[in-house]
C-alpha cells in the first residue's frame, strides 16, 4: 500500500486551469445522510442511505497574474465550474485515483490582507452532481 504524507504533489484543475501550485490545503468530503429504518421490535437500530453531498474545500495562496487564482475564479463566482482533484501528479492509476465533478463556486474572497500575513483565500464549494472516480 502506498502512503502519502502532506500531499504536497497534489494536484486540482478548476475550470480547466490547474491551481496546484497555488493551493496550501485542499480536500474533497464526500458523505451521505443516515436513514433509520428500525421499526417495532428491533433490539438495534438500522439505517439506510439517503441523499449524498460532496464538498470541496481549498486554500489558496492568491495570486492575480493572469491564469492565476483571481483571474480564473473571479469569473465562475455564482457558476458551476468542472474540477479534477488527485493526491499527487503522478497518471491517474489505482494508486493515484482522480476524482471529477462539478463545484457549485459560492463564495470567494478575492482580497485578503492582513499586516506581516501570506493574503489567502480559502473556499468551501459544494458539488453539484455526482463525482466519477478514476483509476486509469
Amino acid at each position: 500500500m502506498a502512503e502519502l504524507i502532506g500531499g504536497a504533489t497534489a494536484t486540482l484543475t478548476i475550470g480547466g486551469v490547474d491551481l496546484s501550485d497555488k493551493m496550501t490545503s485542499a480536500s474533497l468530503n464526500i458523505e451521505y445522510d443516515s436513514i433509520p429504518t428500525t421499526a417495532f421490535g428491533d433490539s438495534v437500530e438500522t439505517l439506510i442511505a439517503g441523499i449524498g453531498r460532496a464538498t470541496l474545500n481549498v486554500v489558496f495562496n492568491l495570486d492575480f497574474a493572469a491564469s492565476e487564482v483571481d483571474a480564473t475564479l473571479n469569473g465562475l463566482v455564482g457558476t458551476a465550474t468542472a474540477f479534477v482533484f488527485k493526491p499527487t501528479s503522478a497518471s491517474v492509476s489505482a494508486t493515484n485515483p482522480s476524482y471529477a465533478g462539478s463545484a457549485l463556486v459560492t463564495s470567494l474572497t478575492p482580497i485578503n490582507a492582513e499586516i506581516g500575513a501570506l493574503s489567502t483565500a480559502s473556499v468551501s464549494w459544494p458539488v453539484s452532481g455526482a463525482i466519477t472516480r478514476a483509476t486509469s
